[in-house]
């Protein structure tokens, strides 16, 4: 992948790798997208000079949030979920994200950011599985961000070790889990705290 995008100028290779994330993200042909090299690369381009670091992070989280985003409204509507698709996924897959799902949606939406396939899979499947569109923005929001920025970060100051941390770049779903899992923490100790706030301005009101 940086072959084939350092033989653009900056801001096409911007341009490129945003459409290629925003497809592997938002579109079914996704699963096939090689996403998480898409961001390393363009990181190492930014780290080589080629374009600003923020641009190459901005771009990256930008366009797989857009693209998940996408996803999940087009899930929304039937006959979304392309059948073949389904088939060449495997029945078993899907049926164990649809279990994810269920119950567990806020989790399954926020961590399915850190794997291929399930990126692509997860927010069509969570608008099919009426998971309201607030709540799926609250998790895939922070964590697509955090993918986009870190992923292109690490691209960023690889440098000559960019080839191995490419082939290790299955790994690096891994810290994100946990930064994934303290932000979710995050927001429900925030949304916990406004409840208990306003729970506890009530008996002020009534003594007045």
């Amino acid at each position: 992948m940086t072959e084939f995008l350092a033989g653009f100028p900056g801001l096409l290779a911007l341009v490129i790798a945003g459409v290629v994330l925003f497809a592997e993200s938002g579109l079914l042909i996704g699963v096939f997208l090689p996403g998480a090299g898409t961001v390393l690369a363009l990181g190492w381009l930014a780290g080589q000079g080629a374009l600003p670091v923020w641009s190459a992070a901005l771009v990256a989280s930008l366009a797989t949030i857009a693209g998940c985003q996408h996803g999940f409204l087009r899930g929304a509507h039937p006959g979304a979920l392309n059948r073949r698709l389904v088939e060449r996924v495997g029945e078993q897959r899907m049926k164990r994200v649809e279990s994810a799902l269920d119950g567990r949606a806020e989790p399954t939406a926020a961590l399915s950011q850190c794997f291929a396939v399930v990126r692509t899979l997860v927010p069509r499947l969570a608008g099919r599985a009426g998971m309201s569109h607030p709540r799926f923005t609250a998790c895939n929001v922070p964590v697509g961000a955090a993918w986009g920025t870190g992923l292109a970060l690490l691209g960023a100051f690889s440098g000559e070790a960019y080839a191995k941390v490419q082939a290790a770049a299955g790994l690096f779903g891994l810290p994100l889990l946990a930064l994934a899992a303290a932000v979710l923490a995050l927001v429900w100790w925030t949304r916990r705290r406004r409840r208990a706030s306003g729970t506890g301005a009530e008996p002020e009101r009534v003594r007045r």
